[in-house]
């Protein structure tokens, strides 16, 4: 923003206001000044898609982006997914619950064992939760206006990055399967390259019908022109 000094009867509005209480309001930078970027496709960037560049890279200081590229969507996943990993370790606690109560009253074990087999395989379970949950956070599915990027992370020590030029995207599919994926609106998201030399999903997407027609639109732009076309 360049904040000039503007007469006490101008009835726009304030952006800020300096030491001595004056305000202060935005002027917009003069086309002579502006410092404007030239895409690969040669056309110039504007000051909106030159923010959105700048902004992509303060939230995602990991990503290394090229000077014309950034984030157009950033694919969430349903909270659901979440829910069905703890729900599998409450499941696992109540098997364990059921085992102790059984083995007490059928085979009359000793009450203070099973109560340490029971604290012991509780605190199991609940570590088995936080590294599924942990797990399931670090993966991301990214798409910017030049590459998709992916991260499929199965285990803490364990994981898959893939990059990949979206001119080289042939095809792209959402999957719903299912009653509960149907209800809780979740599917999973499908690309494939060219000759499908490789594919590229990522489950548990949230809203998949609306996320799919930003993948694939960005998609369809880049594959009529060029990767720095798309700039909406």
């Amino acid at each position: 923003m360049n904040p000039e000094y503007q007469p006490s009867g101008d009835d726009r509005q304030a952006v800020a206001y300096d030491a001595q209480g004056r305000p202060l309001y935005y002027q917009p930078e003069s086309p002579q000044n502006a410092q404007p970027i030239t895409g690969k496709d040669g056309g110039v960037w504007s000051p909106e898609l030159q923010l959105k560049h700048e902004e992509s890279v303060k939230h995602y200081p990991e990503i290394q982006f090229s000077e014309t590229e950034y984030v157009v969507i950033d694919v969430q996943r349903t909270i659901w997914g979440l829910a069905i990993i703890w729900l599998v370790a409450l499941a696992a606690f109540a098997v364990i619950l059921l085992f102790v109560v059984t083995m007490i009253t059928v085979a009359e074990a000793d009450p203070f064992t099973m109560f340490v087999l029971v604290s012991t395989l509780g605190v199991t379970c609940l570590l088995g939760g936080a590294v599924g949950q942990y797990v399931f956070r670090r993966n991301f599915f990214i798409v910017t206006n030049e590459r998709i990027l992916s991260r499929t992370q199965n285990s803490p020590f364990s994981y898959h990055t893939q990059k990949v030029e979206i001119e080289h995207i042939e095809d792209c599919s959402i999957d719903q399967n299912g009653p509960i994926q149907m209800m809780l609106n979740f599917g999973t998201i499908r690309l494939s390259t060219v000759g499908d030399e490789h594919t590229y999903r990522f489950t548990f997407v949230t809203r998949p019908e609306q996320q799919f027609r930003v993948v694939s639109e960005v998609i369809r732009v880049v594959d009529e022109d060029s990767t720095t076309k798309y700039r909406l």
